[in-house]
């Protein structure tokens, strides 16, 4: 039975997955965004069974498959536990401060990966931009209250503000609606 990726599985996978690429002489940068950025950055955010992530403008995104492949073959993960399905919540031009660099793979040997993730007021504007579809589970509703913490944002203003920021337009009805749920203290 597969396990969810926590940050020391996390960090493994990304570790096998830099070597293998490295191995085949290729390196790729990475922008990691969701659980686990989270998990990267924030100690209260577990698990995740998934990995969003998004091949850097100027690297080969087909290259990375084989090695995604063999990565969840031998750690027993999902075959799409790295995958870019995030594209839908990512703004058309990201810049580059809305990440940092979080690691390069394998650690101490020249590297085949090298991730970024997306910072933490990213990530709340992404999270905010999942609340208009209430059948995502509670994961995002709890992300999105965590990093409102993190952050100091306790105004629905504020979401509304750091949304326009990231995006460029109004946040969407749905989500609006649900901006004042975000300012209850994390649990």
């Amino acid at each position: 039975m597969r396990r969810p990726l926590d940050a020391e599985r996390l960090r493994e996978a990304l570790e096998r997955l830099g070597a293998d690429l490295a191995a085949r002489g290729v390196f790729v940068e990475l922008a990691v965004y969701g659980g686990g950025a989270l998990i990267l950055q924030f100690a209260w955010r577990r698990s995740t069974w998934d990995v969003d992530a998004v091949v850097r403008e100027g690297y080969d995104e087909a290259v990375i498959a084989p090695s995604v492949a063999r990565v969840a073959e031998r750690m027993d993960l999902d075959p799409n536990w790295l995958n870019n399905a995030v594209g839908m919540f990512t703004p058309l031009d990201e810049d580059e401060a809305l990440f940092e660099i979080s690691g390069s793979y394998p650690s101490g040997r020249p590297p085949g990966l090298r991730t970024f993730v997306a910072r933490p007021h990213y990530l709340l504007a992404m999270k905010l931009q999942a609340l208009r579809s209430l059948d995502r589970g509670d994961r995002d509703m709890s992300d999105a209250r965590a990093l409102a913490a993190h952050l100091g944002l306790d105004a629905v203003e504020d979401l509304a503000c750091l949304y326009r920021s990231i995006y460029g337009e109004e946040p969407p009805v749905e989500a609006l609606a649900r901006f004042t749920s975000v300012l209850v203290p994390p649990r």
